[in-house]
């Protein structure tokens, strides 16, 4: 296949998570649509998605530098060393530590740089005036997951507004294949859960802004409701010992599951009954997509950026623990409430939130820049 350009597509990590997971799933329709050849800088060189970059023949590299904040000069002389080898046409980074090492590295190449937006919020007072010098000066566009976060990153940097695309979140539908064997009763009997039991789930980082202290706490009020229920929380991360030990403190360790990281965690998603994304802030959630497609009610915190999209397929609750749980049990008891908002969040990612489509339109963006309109 002839590729026209090459695009290398820069990311911290590719550890669990789902601005990797969009990373991944960009470099593969990239690859398959053949106009632009991806190649992924992973620069700490940790991730589970690194066996599925190989797998799909996808090219990586990485300066294996497990701490970005330290040897900075020594790290920039690598991804320089890195672009100059393989002397893409355009760079793409994903988050703070991408946009430092990817907008500094393009420095003297005369390559462009596009940004892709995700939840600057959560950033420091350096990282942001860093993100300021870069926006003024380095990078050449902006890609942001909302609407929400587009304004927001224009009040930043009220310059960058006519450099600013906004490109909602999309998902892989291919990936969804459940495994061969795969038996709802038999994943459930895996936490010694009943058939007929109720569960709540959600998955992700288990990071302080995805606030599932809250949805812990929460649950204590949901199985006063109904003492029927379960809660999964699939994922891993820094919280992770916390949330353990808060569910002990409460006296529901026998009905919260933490899996960790795991590899099939589609399948475990499909044997929720609800799906909750409590965070206290949130971009776009590509979990929010995933559990859509999957057939899954949504209950999430208005907290979420891109909540005009998802708020006439979910139910929309306040970041509080009261507020978390009334919206959970409302739904718990209602199946037809549940297959209702599930029926039309299934529709509305197969008719909008799909990766051709997306990289579709990523790649105009792409053409946008390249050819200096911009």
């Amino acid at each position: 296949m002839a590729f026209r350009r090459k695009v290398m597509i820069v990311t911290a990590t590719l550890l669990y998570g789902g601005v990797e997971r969009l990373v991944v799933n960009t470099a593969k329709w990239l690859l398959k649509r053949g106009n632009y050849y991806p190649i992924v800088l992973n620069l700490t060189g940790k991730g589970h998605f690194e066996v599925e970059l190989k797998s799909h023949g996808i090219e990586h590299c990485s300066i294996n530098q497990e701490n970005l904040r330290r040897n900075v000069i020594k790290n920039l002389k690598e991804v320089r060393s890195i672009v100059q080898h393989y002397q893409p046409n355009l760079i793409h980074t994903h988050q703070f530590a991408s946009d430092f090492y990817g907008g500094l590295a393009s420095l003297g190449f005369n390559i462009p740089v596009i940004s892709h937006i995700h939840n600057p919020q959560m950033e420091s007072s350096f990282r942001k005036l860093m993100r300021y010098f870069l926006s003024r000066w380095v990078i050449s566009a902006f890609v942001a997951v909302s609407d929400g976060k587009a304004a927001e990153f224009m009040r930043f940097v009220p310059a960058a507004k006519d450099r600013v695309f906004v490109l909602y979140n999309a998902i892989d539908l291919d990936s969804f294949q459940l495994i061969d064997g795969y038996n709802r009763i038999d994943y459930r009997a895996q936490f010694s859960i009943e058939e007929n039991a109720l569960v709540v789930g959600a998955c992700g980082r288990l990071s302080w802004e995805k606030g599932y202290d809250l949805l812990v706490k929460a649950f204590q009020m949901v199985i006063g409701k109904v003492p029927e229920s379960y809660l999964i929380i699939v994922g891993d991360g820094p919280e992770r010992l916390k949330l353990e030990k808060l569910s002990a403190d409460l006296g529901i360790e026998n009905r919260v599951v933490f899996t960790g990281y795991r590899s099939d965690a589609f399948a475990l998603m499909s044997t929720f009954d609800v799906f909750v994304i409590s965070s206290y802030t949130e971009a776009f959630p590509m979990v929010a997509l995933e559990a859509m497609y999957m057939g899954l009610p949504l209950v999430i915190t208005d907290t979420v950026s891109a909540k005009d999209v998802l708020a006439p397929v979910s139910l929309v609750v306040s970041p509080s623990v009261e507020s978390l749980a009334e919206g959970i049990v409302s739904l718990l008891a209602d199946p037809e409430a549940r297959e209702k908002l599930a029926a039309k969040g299934k529709r509305l990612v197969e008719s909008q939130f799909t990766m051709g489509t997306y990289v579709e339109k990523l790649e105009t963006i792409y053409d946008r820049v390249l050819e200096g309109k911009v």
